[in-house]
């Protein structure tokens, strides 16, 4: 004889069960997509960062009688070291500009603004970054 009172699940919460599991699941793999996103965006900020530092450094280390404080034309193009930029991780380009205000923000000094495009995200294309610096002339 079969008691009425079986012990185990049914078929309709095994289905209840799943169905919230794979929710669950499909959450944290959403979850993932998005850490994944934003570790590639903080990636490309750093490495556009760390170029923008080293060409403000390489103008600023420069004397105040160099050709490139004579020249102020904006968004002057810097050649950037091809065998340095060969080691940027996932093989992203990058350009760098720079712009020389004389007399600014004080006579006898010049401001130095470099910009940095390139690199690649997942929601934008290239990221740019600016930098500031001062150069006593």
């Amino acid at each position: 004889m079969i008691s009425l009172r079986q012990k185990g699940f049914t078929l309709l919460e095994l289905l209840i069960a799943i169905t919230i599991f794979a929710i669950g699941l499909l959450t944290v793999a959403g979850m993932q997509m998005a850490a994944i996103q934003a570790n590639m965006d903080a990636d490309s900020n750093s490495v556009a960062t760390a170029i923008a530092q080293g060409v403000l450094e390489d103008i600023l280390s420069r004397s105040a009688d160099d050709d490139i404080f004579g020249d102020t034309v904006a968004d002057e193009p810097f050649a950037l070291n091809a065998a340095a930029m060969a080691n940027i991780r996932g093989g992203d380009r990058y350009e760098a500009s720079y712009d020389i205000t004389l007399n600014s923000p004080a006579p006898g000094m010049a401001q130095v603004r470099v910009r940095v495009d390139g690199g690649r995200t997942m929601t934008v294309q290239t990221r740019s970054v600016s930098l500031t610096g001062f150069k006593r002339l």
